[in-house]
Order: structure tokens, then C-alpha cells, then sequence
């Protein structure tokens, strides 16, 4: 029985902290699945108890990656020359607004986008000077803009080029995780890869296919006034001859509950676009049909409450993706800044477009480039031998440490323990994915962790030679070859993010528990086993060490 001053020694030594983050950390991370803990109460045997209760606890807060749980694996390529052909659109309507404003003499005889670039034509020399002249002082840090006689060319800036390519990229990433997050799977992995490709990881979801289709759908919502509605696309283009003008479109309904289709004709350019959503919402109207309630923000609101007060009485066409998803009558003008998009066929798919419109518009399209799945039984199959490699590696580690160091080498295992503990608690508080290549990070560091027991061992053979004392010997081996452990787990930390910062899916997976095992090394190897001495120094009262 511990006495009260026993009592009070044992809260005072560094190894209560230790055991108090153990109990805390295990709380944090572990927990069970109770139908496969109440199967495990009732096996007879204590072995199929132990066995069952293992495999009932779950690490709550780390997401296993698609190789370990198996998914499916998607490297996409953003088409950025359509996001170029986009800016080039938009800059060629704003146009429109600038010859109004400087007063152009003579408007262009034809104007349209082209080769990635927006050329002009005009009826003579003088009215295409005076235009070159104006895109010149207005528009020079976006268009780079050339004459020919009666012809102006414009092209985007090599700098505005550039950062709509890079932009595209950048903002397809940030829109397919905002997707995905509100589909509400686990463990979904999102990354740059090269200049135009992304890799996506799917780990563990049911329907690889809706995703897909959640992840491409650009997701481009536009408001336009309809100026006329036929049941063909031949029928509206009668009406100018056969050929439709410039600033004009016309664009297919969407077909749905047996509808028997009608086109749609619109203005080339947009009234007002969804970029001012903030909300959008999945409910129901007085029949149980599922529609998406959109909210805008502030300037959205105002925009939009512009547009219906000036087209009372028109139709007000509600274009996903060029095409026509409903098109209500304006009866008063919409101040509120809120609408529905009706005329969808299923709560699902009034789900998707929800998240995408909540999510934001791709500013290019995305192309699949290829495609990979893994099984759930190989992704176990994965987990399986993993864990074998990890308990091969730490049974011939103990056998080495006991050979060689005897008792020390023992507590340089508990130390091998505790590292792996705190790799996994590390990689639970950031909510970190484990891939195979985690496990292998996992495996190299326990390797790696011994040789900061090794070089403090040494150091305390070394004073344990000269004649001091056990306790003397110990406290100097610890800070004697701390400055070494220091160095050589610091450039191998730098090589970690180096290979975080640089490498695909599977490196960054490796890096990552490479990263966290120097951290737990350096924690465990020297905190933790000096820690484990000085309990052994004061309440075993051990006066020597033997290697």
C-alpha cells in the first residue's frame, strides 16, 4: 500500500504526465463500435473475446485513405483554354458599354470572339483607328490590342493569360472540396497535380458515378429575359432566315417528367450571373416536389431586384449549363433576393444542384483523364499487412534492444510505444487520411526512432566508464546527445516537407507520418525515456545500470 509521501512523489515525477496524456489521447482517439463490442461479450473463450474487442475498436478521428479503404481514384484536367474563351467573352460585352459610354462614332460592322481573341471589323480605316485608340486607353491592362486597316484584334494580356490559367486551376480545386464536403463523405482527398490536373480520392463512397457527375457539373447559373419560345430550334431560327445573329443563342429546356421539349431564345450575354449566391436549399412545394431555394448576398439582391423591376411582365429564364431549367413570369419585382429553381426531377438531384450552386461555378470545364478503383477487401487486405509489418518490425526491435542493452533496451521499447501512440494521436487532432504509404512513413520512423536510444546509451556508457554515478551518467548521456538526435531528426523533418510540399497523393501520405514520427521520436525517445529513468532512480531506488 503507497504511502501519502509515495503518494505525493509519484504526482511529482515527469512520468504522471505521460500517463495522463495515454489515458487522455486513448479517450480522444479510440472508441468502439457497439454492435461488434456486444458480439465480443458473448464468445465463451477469452481468446475470441480478445479478438472481437480488438476488432471492435474504431480510431474515431483518422479517415482511412482509398488504398485501406478502397474507392475510387480520379485524375481530372481543367480545359483552362475555356475559362480564356469565357474572360474573352465577357471582356468582348463589356465592350458594348464602353463604345456607349466614349461615344464611338461608327459601331463595327461585325464583332465576335475568335482564335482566342476578339476581332472587329469596321466599314473604313478612320472608325477602326478611333476604336484601337479607345481599347488602347480603357482596356490596355487586360486586351493587347492590333490594327490592320478596317480590322482590330484584341488578345489578353501574356499576364492576364497567365493568371486565368493558374486561377482556373486554383478555383477548381477550392469548388470540388466545397462539393464534396457538403456530399458529406470522409476522407475525400483533393490536390493539384502538375500545371492543369487534379487528383481526386474517393475512399469509401457508394456511388463513384453521382459523384463524378457532382464533381463535372460546371454549374454556370445565368439570368436572361426570354424573348421567344418555340417547340424546335428550326422553328426560331426561321424567324431570321436561318441565320441567328451574334448576340443571340438559343438553348434546349430541360426534359423532364415527360415534357416533350422547347427551345429557347436568349441574348448572347448574361443579365445576371449565380456568382452572387450565398445559400441554396433543398424543399418542397404543396405537391412534394423538390425545388432549390437560392438566397444572394447584399449587391446580388440589388442586381437582381434591378433586373425583374425592369421586365415586368417578361420571363425571366433560369439557365444551368445552357439549359433552361424554368422560366417564371415576372408578376412583381423580386427585392427579397431569394428565388427557386423548379422543374426538377428527384430529391437527389435537386441535392447536387444545391451543393453545386452553394459551391460556386467552375470557371472551366473538367475532363476525366483516368480512372482507378480499389476493392474494400484489398483495401483490408492493405490494413492487415501493414500492422503485420509494423509488429514485425517492433519484435525485432525488442529483441535486438533486450539482447544487446538488456533492461535499458526494454525501456527504449516502452519509448518505441509510446512514439507510435503519439503518431497516432498527431494524426488524429489534425484529422489526418492514412494511406499504405502512412504506414510505411510509420514503419521507417520506428526503425529510425531506436537510434536516439542508441546514441543516449552510448553516451551513458561513456560516463558510466569515467566513474559517474548512475544517476549523473544518465542525465549527462540525455544532454550530451541531444544536440546530435536534434540534427539528424531536423534534416530529416526538412526532407519531409519537401516531399509534403512537392510529391503527389502517396508521397504527401508518407510525408506526413514521417513528419509526425520525427516529432514523436524526439517526444518520445527523449522526454518520455528520461522520464521512465527518473521513476526507476526514485521509486525503485536502482543505484547502477548494466548494459
Amino acid at each position: 500500500m503507497m504511502t501519502q509521501s509515495t503518494v505525493t512523489r509519484f504526482i511529482l515525477t515527469p512520468l504522471l504526465f505521460w500517463v495522463v496524456l495515454l489515458a487522455a489521447g486513448s479517450y480522444f482517439m479510440i472508441s468502439f463500435d457497439m454492435k461488434s463490442y456486444k458480439e465480443a461479450q458473448k464468445e465463451k473463450t477469452t481468446l475470441g473475446y480478445l479478438k472481437k474487442t480488438f476488432k471492435s475498436l474504431r480510431l474515431t478521428n483518422i479517415n482511412k485513405g482509398i488504398d485501406l479503404a478502397g474507392g475510387t481514384h480520379l485524375i481530372l484536367s481543367v480545359e483552362v483554354e475555356k475559362a480564356l474563351e469565357n474572360r474573352l467573352n465577357l471582356e468582348n460585352r463589356s465592350l458594348d458599354q464602353l463604345f456607349k459610354e466614349k461615344e464611338l462614332r461608327a459601331l463595327p460592322k461585325t464583332r465576335a470572339v475568335k482564335n482566342m481573341s476578339i476581332e472587329i471589323m469596321f466599314d473604313d480605316e478612320e472608325h477602326a483607328k478611333s476604336c484601337y485608340n479607345l481599347m488602347v486607353d480603357e482596356r490596355a491592362y487586360v486586351l493587347k490590342v492590333n490594327r490592320s486597316g478596317a480590322f482590330v484584334r484584341a488578345k489578353l494580356t501574356p499576364e492576364t493569360e497567365n493568371n486565368i490559367r493558374v486561377g482556373a486551376v486554383e478555383h477548381a480545386v477550392s469548388v470540388l472540396n466545397n462539393r464534396l464536403t457538403g456530399y458529406g463523405a470522409e476522407g475525400i482527398i483533393v490536390q493539384q497535380h502538375g500545371e492543369r490536373k487534379i487528383v481526386v480520392q474517393l475512399p469509401g463512397v457508394n456511388d463513384p458515378d453521382r459523384v463524378k457527375k457532382l464533381i463535372t457539373k460546371t454549374a454556370h447559373l445565368e439570368f436572361k429575359i426570354v424573348e421567344d419560345i418555340a417547340a424546335s430550334k428550326e422553328a426560331l431560327l426561321d424567324k431570321f432566315d436561318g441565320d441567328l445573329p451574334a448576340d443571340k443563342v438559343i438553348i434546349p429546356g430541360s426534359r423532364r417528367r415527360g415534357d416533350t421539349g422547347q427551345y429557347f431564345l436568349l441574348s448572347a450575354f448574361s443579365d445576371m450571373t449565380g456568382d452572387r449566391i450565398v445559400d441554396a436549399r433543398v424543399s418542397f412545394d404543396e405537391f412534394g416536389r423538390p425545388y432549390v431555394g437560392f438566397r444572394l448576398d447584399g449587391a446580388g439582391a440589388r442586381e437582381f431586384g434591378d433586373l425583374t423591376s425592369n421586365n415586368v411582365g417578361r420571363q425571366l429564364g433560369i439557365v444551368i449549363d445552357n439549359v433552361m431549367f424554368s422560366y417564371p413570369s415576372i408578376k412583381d419585382p423580386i427585392t427579397g433576393g431569394s428565388g427557386s429553381i423548379t422543374n426538377i426531377a428527384t430529391q437527389k438531384e435537386a441535392l447536387d444542384l444545391s451543393i453545386v450552386l452553394k459551391s460556386g461555378s467552375l470557371l472551366a470545364p473538367l475532363k476525366f483523364e483516368q480512372e482507378s478503383r480499389v476493392g474494400a477487401s484489398l483495401g483490408q487486405d492493405s490494413i492487415n499487412k501493414g500492422l503485420m509489418s509494423c509488429l514485425v518490425a517492433l519484435f525485432m526491435l525488442l529483441f535486438f534492444s533486450l539482447f544487446y542493452y538488456k533492461v535499458p533496451g526494454l525501456f527504449a521499447v516502452f519509448a518505441l510505444f509510446y512514439n507510435l501512440f503519439l503518431i497516432m494521436l498527431f494524426l488524429s487532432y489534425f484529422n489526418a487520411t492514412l494511406t499504405l504509404p502512412g504506414i510505411a512513413g510509420m514503419v521507417v520512423t520506428v526503425g529510425m526512432a531506436i537510434d536516439a536510444s542508441i546514441l543516449i546509451y552510448e553516451r551513458i556508457k561513456e560516463e558510466l566508464a569515467e566513474g559517474a554515478s548512475a544517476r549523473a551518467a544518465v542525465n549527462k548521456g540525455f544532454s550530451g546527445a541531444m544536440v546530435v538526435i536534434l540534427d539528424s531528426n531536423i534534416t530529416t523533418f526538412l526532407t519531409g516537407l519537401v516531399l509534403y510540399q512537392f510529391g503527389g497523393p502517396a508521397i504527401k501520405g508518407f510525408a506526413v507520418t514521417l513528419m509526425a514520427g520525427i516529432i514523436a521520436t524526439i517526444l518520445a525517445g527523449v522526454y518520455f525515456l528520461k522520464s521512465i529513468y527518473s521513476f526507476a532512480f526514485d521509486f525503485f531506488k536502482m543505484k547502477t545500470i548494466r548494459f
